[in-house]
């Protein structure tokens, strides 16, 4: 049964992520259209803005799945009932929390939007920001019921409904926004989706799975423990919502919303662009504890982090080259013509994200090695510097401003303080890692751009053109690569995955 529930829990994960976004592909400029840029800005901002409310979760749910899974092992019901009371408590003081500062920001939020929002985006703001903070309290404890359910190793349950939410909304959101409705529609329909989300979810724990939630004695050692294992967690999405939607709440509080609209575009690229770097490094953890474990050398993991950053690097190259050339065009003709700075902020964040990006396994190996409170404090304190960083660059350069503070975050941060601690304290061989990592690839990058570009010279405002200039390029790429890029693991490795395919199709 639970092999199954693996199988198939792995099978929707992946059809949940491929719907997930081609729905918002298809969605988003559908959504900007009918709203426009301004309220769409709008919408953005004031999701951003509760979404820094949201970070008072404190990591409970990552706790709720680690400590579900700790007393099943050990087959400890009153355990687990004890635990899981005492974690819903904490889940109501924090949705009273989240209410009580969502009060008082809502009689402020005049003051705070007063020099970038009109009296009517204020009103706008106000009803949305309302809702939104409503909704997150009631259905925060919904948290706790999605980890029991993940202790419980139950993986298609919250999958399927996760997909029947994404397809439903869209549904919905199609019909509103054709009959006029705007983004308080959005808003209202996204929170009565959540309290039924949470309504099945509890349903499915207390009645299929007979989980109970009851207090047997008050042990303050478990508070304890829960506090110390999410704190890491808590700063990690402390880190992510300042990385990636500070520039919403800057440009909402010193521009305008035409620019978070702007920006917000321009920075869902750039998150596309890490989910698409995921297809390698998820699997690997095991086999780098495991070599932790037998007391593997740094130049063995060293050899790991550069044969799975020179496939990271074959993967992003070919998403960030095909950006370079075609992605001014896509986002115009996506969503339409007010956007073209969005491409800019894409490529601000793409270009240093390459680096990032071919180092995930480095996060394995500190994981393995119990080293990633420092990435977790690094992080912090640069996430940090760049709320400066980009109210500054704001006021001069808008929306590209805000990107650049972004920018600049992850050169310092994740490249030039991550790489230092991963060669003098990991002893991973950062030098030899680049040197091996760039031979032949940098090159053929940089070869198929300049070669590509000349598909600009015959560059037409239609799909159809964008489609086939991104199927030249993609011939394009995967010939340099071929030539000049790929080592022999590679191609071995390209044409044995080829060989399965083909086989699985002319069976």
């Amino acid at each position: 049964m639970q092999i199954n529930q693996l199988k198939f829990g792995i099978y929707l994960s992946y059809a949940s992520l491929f719907i997930s976004n081609i729905t918002n592909l298809i969605l988003t400029p559908f959504i900007i259209r009918n709203l426009g840029q301004s309220e769409y800005g709008l919408y953005m901002l004031i999701g951003a803005f509760v979404g820094y409310i949201a970070v008072l979760d404190f990591g409970l749910g990552n706790a709720t799945i680690r400590f579900v899974a700790k007393y099943r092992a050990e087959n400890d019901k009153r355990g687990e009932a004890n635990f899981l009371f005492s974690t819903f408590i904490l889940y109501s003081i924090i949705s009273l929390i989240i209410l009580i500062v969502g009060t008082v920001i809502y009689i402020n939020l005049d003051n705070i939007f007063s020099n970038s929002l009109t009296i009517k985006e204020i009103e706008v703001a106000k009803v949305m920001f309302i809702i939104l903070v409503i909704s997150l309290a009631l259905t925060l404890p919904m948290n706790l019921f999605t980890g029991i359910i993940s202790a419980y190793e139950r993986f298609v349950f919250p999958r399927l409904l996760t997909i029947s939410r994404i397809l439903v909304r869209a549904i919905i959101l199609f019909v509103l926004l054709s009959l006029g409705y705007k983004a308080i529609a959005i808003i209202i329909v996204d929170a009565i989706l959540n309290l039924m989300m949470m309504i099945i979810n509890m349903s499915y724990v207390i009645l299929k799975l007979n989980v109970k939630i009851r207090l047997h004695r008050i042990d303050k050692t478990i508070f304890k423990e829960i506090f110390s294992y999410s704190a890491l967690i808590f700063i990690s999405v402390v880190v992510d919502q300042i990385y990636w939607k500070i520039g919403h709440l800057v440009l909402g509080v010193i521009a305008s919303t035409s620019e978070v609209a702007i920006f917000a575009i321009g920075m869902v690229f750039g998150q596309y662009f890490i989910v698409f770097s995921t297809a390698i490094s998820g699997v690997f953890l095991p086999k780098i504890t495991k070599m932790v474990v037998n007391k593997a050398t740094g130049e063995e993991l060293t050899n790991l982090l550069i044969k799975t950053g020179r496939l990271q690097f074959l993967m992003l190259g070919f998403v960030l080259g095909g950006f370079v050339l075609l992605g001014e065009r896509f986002i115009l003709l996506w969503a339409g013509p007010g956007y073209k700075n969005s491409w800019v902020i894409a490529l601000l964040v793409m270009i240093p994200l390459l680096l990032v990006l071919t180092q995930t396994i480095g996060i394995s190996i500190l994981q393995a090695k119990n080293m990633h409170g420092f990435r977790a404090i690094v992080y912090l304190c640069i996430s940090i510097i760049n709320i400066f960083i980009s109210i500054y660059l704001s006021k001069l350069y808008g929306s590209v401003g805000a990107a650049i503070g972004t920018t600049l975050s992850l050169i310092f941060g994740n490249i030039i303080a991550m790489n230092l601690y991963y060669h003098f304290k990991v002893h991973l061989n950062i030098p030899r890692f680049y040197k091996e990592l760039f031979k032949g690839l940098l090159i053929s990058l940089l070869g198929s751009v300049a070669i590509g570009s000349m598909l600009l010279l015959a560059s037409s405002n239609s799909w159809v053109s964008l489609i086939m200039q991104c199927i030249l390029y993609s011939i394009l790429y995967s010939i340099f690569m071929w030539y000049f890029g790929m080592n022999n693991y590679e191609k071995t490795l390209f044409l044995g995955e080829f060989n399965k395919i083909k086989a699985r199709v002319f069976k």
